[in-house]
């Protein structure tokens, strides 16, 4: 059999003995744990707990022997009832007092003191209460006396035996901890020797020799590529010190290739280290103009060569240019590009990176298309700069960079659109709820720190449900667009219309006391009238409300609050008409 090597066992061998004393103490303080949660802990419990009860017990009939020895003296029916109302806690005593009898030493004592408290009770206490014995009371008293001296007696040796079995239970609670202390000291004194035979031995064959190796690699670390010494160890430390000999070797030869590897990843590094920093302005940035200018720089900054960025229009049948490196933000519509055409079309249309042929009259370019998702939104085309052609590492970093600029442009684009749709309506076209509360705060602010009056105008269709459920859902939509037309024409400088909601609209009067808004209400529900009656049917009316700030309200919230009640005021007196908040107009 082939023998173990010597690291191995050596390490093997200490192993298992620290493993076996580490063992065996945690078995010992376990079994310790154990024996005292299992013996003497409810060992020491019971025995406590039965002598308190072997006192209460004879408290409770101390108290019924002197309650009937009054009762026998006096006669009097008080007496009686206080030695029972001993009765009770006597027999809770007793009750506890019996768990003495699980220990074998204190059995006889036990039972001896139960049977001389029964024969007290049963001779003289149960006797008592039937009243005085014919015999005479003295001779009677004398009877319950020895009765009771005999049952004190047997309590008092039932005490001293209990005390006695607490104090060999401590006392073999105190052998046994003891006992497994030697115990541990000595097997821990015999791991610590051991251990330190192993440690000497370990540091003969294993630390002497791993110091060698240590400092061979420290000097393979700092350069110096020179094979280690041999080692006179074991097995294992032989083995690595072969295997440090060829990996010196190894890196000797990889050393050239690593430093001619150096100035290709420093320049790809340095184009890498350019997106990161660009990638960092515009990630918080949703500006595309400015999103356009730093991906053109970093793409400049890659190719060290012109760049221009094109666009896809918003049709998608050609592209723009957006931007020129030598000359800046171009003119909308300046330079157009039609899709397959040239190499920024080729690019934009097969979505693939195009390079131009001078034989064809294409210029000498590389075109790299902005793609999100599968949609191509834009091109980047890089002509070559002074280091050549843009090929290589470099137009991978083009690639990397036209990745990750077209998410941006397109999510700033995805903004400016989004931000107009969460303010109009796209309905009727007129700014919604949200923006009102944005214009109503300023206006209001405005107001106050002018000291000029300003309303709210609330406008509900009267009879728009009934509307849509005779003509359809679609006439509704038209006739709120038409509604909206005609409220947009209608406004003047300082007046704004929006759709509140529904078939609700607001209109916001930034200079204008309630007169001029009562004014301006009477003409757009006269307008509405007219512009709604279809022969002798009048299709929607409207009603109207108006609140004006100071007069009605201190605050945007309570201008729309007080001209809404005064809109359903309106409604509720017959609508088509216009009342102001605490007033009728019209």
């Amino acid at each position: 059999m082939k023998r173990a090597p010597r690291l191995t066992t050596e390490v093997q061998r200490l192993g298992v003995t620290v493993s076996v004393a580490a063992l065996v103490i945690v078995l010992l303080v376990v079994f310790r744990v154990l024996y005292s949660a299992a013996v003497t802990s409810p060992a020491e419990e019971r025995l406590q707990s039965g002598l308190l009860a072997v006192e209460d017990s004879h408290q409770a009939m101390l108290s019924m022997d002197s309650s009937l020895r009054g009762y026998l003296a006096t006669g009097d029916q008080f007496f009686l009832d206080e030695a029972t109302k001993s009765t009770p806690a006597l027999a809770t005593a007793n009750t506890q007092m019996l768990n003495l009898l699980e220990e074998p030493a204190l059995r006889q004592n036990v039972l001896g003191l139960v049977l001389a408290q029964q024969r007290w009770r049963t001779e003289w206490a149960d006797r008592v209460r039937q009243g005085p014995p014919p015999a005479g009371v003295e001779a009677f008293v004398l009877q319950g006396k020895a009765i009771f001296d005999n049952y004190q007696s047997r309590k008092n040796e039932t005490r001293a035996a209990t005390l006695a079995a607490v104090e060999d239970n401590q006392r073999l609670a105190s052998i046994n901890q003891w006992a497994i202390a030697v115990v541990l000291v000595l097997v821990g004194l015999a791991t610590l020797a051991i251990a330190l035979r192993g440690r000497r031995r370990l540091e003969r064959h294993v630390v002497a020799p791993v110091d060698g190796l240590l400092a061979s690699v420290r000097g393979i670390s700092e350069g110096r590529l020179v094979p280690p010494e041999p080692v006179a160890g074991s097995a294992e430390l032989v083995a690595l010190r072969d295997g440090l000999a060829d990996m010196t070797v190894a890196l000797r030869h990889q050393h050239e290739e690593t430093m001619a590897q150096a100035e290709r990843l420093q320049a790809q590094t340095d184009r890498l280290r350019t997106i990161l920093i660009m990638t960092r302005e515009i990630a918080g940035s949703l500006n595309t103009r400015y999103v356009v200018d730093s991906t053109v720089q970093a793409a400049v900054a890659v190719t060290d060569g012109r760049v221009l960025l094109w666009l896809l229009d918003e049709d998608g049948s050609g592209l723009e240019l957006a931007y020129d490196s030598t000359r800046g933000a171009v003119a909308p519509l300046e330079r157009q590009c039609s899709l397959g055409v040239g190499v920024v079309g080729r690019s934009a249309r097969y979505g693939q990176i195009s390079r131009g042929d001078p034989d064809t009259d294409d210029e000498a370019a590389v075109a790299v298309p902005l793609v999100v998702g599968a949609r191509v939104i834009g091109v980047l085309e890089c002509f070559d700069g002074t280091e050549g052609e843009v090929d290589g590492q470099a137009l991978s970093a083009v690639e990397m960079l036209a990745t990750l600029a077209g998410s941006a442009i397109e999510a700033s684009r995805l903004h400016a659109a989004t931000e107009r749709l969460s303010q109009f309506d796209p309905l009727t076209q007129l700014a919604n709820r949200r923006r009102l509360g944005t214009d109503l705060d300023n206006a209001v602010a405005n107001a106050k720190r002018h000291g000029h009056p300003m309303s709210v105008i609330m406008l509900d269709l009267d009879h728009f449900k009934e509307l849509n459920d005779r003509y359809g859902h679609q006439q509704g939509d038209v006739v709120l667009q038409e509604v909206a037309s005609t409220l947009r024409a209608s406004m003047r400088d300082g007046e704004t219309a929006y759709r509140y909601g529904g078939e609700e609209f607001a209109i916001l009067i930034t200079e204008g006391g309630p007169d001029d808004a009562a004014a301006l209400a009477e003409r757009l529900r006269e307008r509405v009238e007219a512009d709604f009656k279809r022969g002798g049917r009048q299709l929607v009316t409207a009603s109207f409300g108006i609140a004006t700030l100071p007069e009605h309200a201190g605050d945007g919230e309570g201008l729309v609050s007080e001209a809404d009640r005064a809109l359903y005021s309106a409604k509720n007196s017959g609508r088509n008409r216009v009342h102001r908040a605490g007033q009728l107009v019209g």
